[in-house]
């Protein structure tokens, strides 16, 4: 296992809905942890309710040193695993850390609005769903105001797409 230089983050992957008992039990090791939330609106017996979520589902982020804590961190209580193969773990630099962290108030991170206007032409990026990470150019809203057609432009064929407006952000 190869020790990673500097502040880069290790992605650690939680088991199922243990994301903030994996950060406590982290912790307590001393290993300087970053779990980032958000306050998510739910629905809970036919009534609205904000909760505080993880930004990313299953995930949170860890500063540690490899050789004296990779064992440790591993099998804690709530880690499923530290996202990475043979010897080499994956990270993520401080620098996106930072910017994750500077969207926060009052220790929640605050979304971006999305928008829901989009004109013809638009470079889109698929931030959800199925094709999430997928590009295309916004073609046409359809009559329902809810979905779209855009043409995908990261397929070695021409394609039309389409879905939801709400999983689509203008990519620049």
């Amino acid at each position: 296992m190869k020790e990673t230089a500097g502040s880069d983050w290790f992605i650690i992957n939680c088991k199922p809905k243990q994301e903030f008992d994996a950060e406590k039990n982290l912790r307590t090791l001393a290993v300087n942890v970053y779990l980032p939330v958000y306050s998510k609106r739910i629905k809970k017996n036919k009534t609205k309710i904000d909760r505080i979520a993880p930004l990313f589902s299953g995930y949170l982020f860890a500063q540690f040193a490899v050789q004296e804590f990779y064992q440790k961190v591993k099998y804690t209580r709530g880690v499923k695993t530290i996202l990475g193969y043979n010897e080499y773990l994956w990270t993520i630099a401080d620098d996106k850390i930072r910017d994750i962290k500077s969207r926060e108030s009052n220790g929640l991170v605050v979304l971006r609005k999305k928008e829901d206007r989009f004109s013809k032409g638009d470079r889109i990026l698929i931030d959800e769903g199925d094709f999430e990470g997928w590009e295309g150019i916004f073609q046409e809203e359809l009559p329902d105001r809810e979905r779209a057609i855009i043409m995908l432009t990261n397929v070695k064929f021409s394609s039309k797409l389409i879905l939801p407006k709400k999983y689509l952000v203008v990519h620049r």
